[in-house]
C-alpha cells in the first residue's frame, strides 16, 4: 500500500506530490491517517536546509488532524478508530 505526500526532494526545491510506501509504526508510535495538514513557516527550515543533518527527500508538515490508523507495540493510551 502507498500514500500520497508532499516532499522537498533537495534543498531549495518546490514541494512535489509523490506516492511512498505506508510506514509501519514502531514501538510507542501510532500511525495517523492524515485528514488535513498545515505547512507553516517552520517548514522553511526543511525547504532551505537551515538545520544540519536533514536527509532529503523530506516530508514537511507537523500540524496534522487525522485518525489513528494503526498502533505500534507498547501503546496503551491510544487505539485505532
Amino acid at each position: 500500500m502507498s500514500m500520497k505526500c508532499a516532499v522537498f526532494n533537495q534543498p531549495g526545491s518546490v514541494l512535489e506530490i509523490v506516492e511512498v510506501p505506508i510506514p509501519k509504526p514502531g514501538p510507542g508510535e501510532v500511525l495517523i491517517k492524515v485528514e488535513a495538514c498545515g505547512i507553516c513557516h517552520g517548514d522553511c527550515i526543511l525547504e532551505h536546509n537551515h538545520m544540519p543533518g536533514i536527509n532529503y527527500p523530506v516530508i514537511p508538515g507537523h500540524e496534522v488532524v487525522g485518525r489513528i490508523h494503526e498502533v505500534g507495540e507498547n501503546v496503551g493510551d491510544f487505539r485505532k478508530i
